[in-house]
C-alpha cells in the first residue's frame, strides 16, 4: 500500500504528492500570469485523482492522508471499473482506497464560474472562445480561468519552447479577456500511458482550482460522431472526475474539427495564435509538416478559412503524399477531411487528389497503430475471457 501526503509550499504554489518512495513523487507549480488570480490550495482531490492510474498500473492500493470529497470518491471507483475493463495491460488492477474522511460541498444555488483546460489549439481555443463570445446557448459558462500545462504536450526540458507556446496563448486569452495561469508538473514522466491516461492528469490539474470554480471545462478531441471511446480523454470517462466541489464537462462534441476550424475562422484575430504542433521540434511554433499540422491545414481547407494561417508554408500536394499516418485515429481523420473537400468545387483538385492517393497508400498504417491495435485487441478478449469464467 502507498501512502499518500501532500507537501504544500508557505504561498501555496508548489504542490508536491509524495508516497514514502512505494510510488514516484509528483508535483504542480503554479504560476498565474498577467494579473490571473491566484487559486487557493483548496484540499488534496487533485492528489488522488492523479496518482490513481499510477497505483492501478502498479497494482498498489492507496492510503490518502488527507480528506477526499465523497462524490470524486464514487465516480473514481466507476473509472477503475471501465478503465480495468477496457484496458487491463495500463490498468491491471482496481485497487482499494482509504482516506483519512470524506467531505461533501453543498451549494444548490452555485453560479456557473469556470476554468478550462488550454493549449492554444484549435480545440481549447474553440472552447474559450464559444463560451466568452456567449455562443454555446444553455451550455455557456462563465470562464475567468484558462489553464496552460508546461509538461504534457510540451516537455519540461523545453523551457524555450512552453515559453513561445506561452507568448501565443496569452495573446489569445488577452483578445477574449480571460485570466491564464500556467501549471508546471512532472506527471507525464511517471505515468504509464500517457495516450490512455492523460484525462487524469487534465483533471488533476484543473481541481487545484475548485477554491474560485465551480465548472472545468475540458475541451473533446473529436465530435461525438467520431469520437474513439476507448481514450484518456472522452466524454464517456472525464465526468468521473467530478465532485461535489468541481464538475468537470467535456465541451464541444457536438462539432468536429472542422466545425470547430470553421468557428475560429470567424475570429482571424486568434488564427495566428493557434499552436497545434506536438511531433515536431518543440519550439513553440508550428513545424507545419508533422502530421498534426498537415491535418490542421486540410480542416482549414475543409472550413473554408482563407490564409494566413499559424505556419511557415502554405498547404501541397506534397506535403499530404509525404505525411506520415501512423495511426488508425489520424487515418479517420483524413477520411473525414476528404469526405468534405472531394465534390467542393473551391478545393484544389490537386488537394484532393492528394488525400485520395494519401489514403490509397500502402504507407497509409504504420506500425505503431498495428501495435497499438493488437494491444487493445488482446486486452479486450482476455477482458472478455475472465468474464466467461
Amino acid at each position: 500500500m502507498a501512502t499518500l501526503k501532500l507537501r504544500i509550499s508557505e504561498d501555496g504554489l508548489r504542490r508536491e504528492v509524495l508516497s514514502g518512495g512505494k510510488l514516484p513523487n509528483l508535483f504542480y507549480e503554479i504560476q498565474p500570469r498577467a494579473g490571473a488570480h491566484i487559486p487557493e490550495f483548496d484540499g488534496a482531490d487533485f492528489a488522488l485523482i492523479a496518482m490513481l492510474p499510477i497505483a492501478m498500473s502498479e497494482m498498489t492500493d492507496l492510503k490518502a492522508e488527507f480528506e477526499v470529497d465523497s462524490t470524486l470518491l464514487d465516480g473514481l471507483d466507476h473509472y477503475q471499473e471501465v478503465w480495468h475493463s477496457w484496458r487491463p495491460d495500463i490498468f491491471k488492477k482496481k485497487i482499494k482506497i482509504t482516506t483519512a474522511g470524506e467531505t461533501f460541498r453543498s451549494s444548490p444555488n452555485r453560479a456557473n464560474r469556470a476554468v478550462a483546460a488550454f493549449s492554444s489549439g484549435v480545440d481549447s481555443t474553440f472552447t474559450l472562445s464559444r463560451h466568452l463570445n456567449k455562443d454555446a446557448g444553455r451550455a455557456v459558462r462563465d470562464i475567468d480561468t484558462a489553464v496552460m500545462v508546461h509538461g504534457f504536450d510540451m516537455p519540461l526540458e523545453a523551457d524555450g519552447g512552453f515559453e513561445v507556446l506561452l507568448s501565443n496563448g496569452l495573446a489569445i486569452c488577452r483578445d477574449l479577456g480571460v485570466g491564464l495561469v500556467t501549471v508546471k508538473t512532472n506527471w507525464r514522466s511517471i505515468i504509464p500511458n500517457w495516450e490512455m491516461t492523460f484525462g487524469a492528469g487534465l483533471a488533476s490539474v484543473l481541481h487545484q482550482f475548485s477554491d474560485a470554480h465551480d465548472v472545468a471545462l475540458i475541451a473533446t478531441e473529436e465530435s461525438y460522431q467520431n469520437s474513439f471511446p476507448v481514450w484518456g480523454n472522452s466524454f464517456w470517462t472525464d465526468r468521473f472526475f467530478s465532485s461535489s466541489k468541481l464538475k468537470i464537462e467535456s465541451d464541444g462534441g457536438v462539432y468536429d474539427r472542422i466545425e470547430r476550424a470553421r468557428y475560429l475562422g470567424r475570429h482571424p484575430q486568434l488564427v495566428p495564435h493557434l499552436r497545434v504542433c506536438w511531433a515536431g521540434p518543440r519550439t513553440g511554433e508550428n513545424c507545419g509538416v508533422c502530421t498534426k499540422c498537415v491535418l490542421t491545414k486540410l480542416n482549414f481547407v475543409a472550413a473554408g478559412v482563407a490564409q494566413p494561417w499559424p505556419f511557415p508554408q502554405g498547404l501541397t500536394a506534397d506535403l499530404i503524399n509525404e505525411m506520415p499516418l501512423r495511426t488508425r485515429w489520424q487515418r479517420q481523420f483524413l477520411e473525414i477531411i476528404l469526405s468534405k473537400i472531394e465534390n467542393e468545387p473551391s478545393v484544389d483538385t490537386a488537394i484532393v487528389g492528394a488525400v485520395r492517393n494519401r489514403l490509397a497508400s500502402p504507407r497509409t498504417l504504420g506500425k505503431s497503430w498495428k501495435s497499438s491495435t493488437s494491444v487493445l485487441t488482446s486486452a479486450i478478449r482476455s477482458s472478455v475471457a475472465r468474464v466467461r469464467r
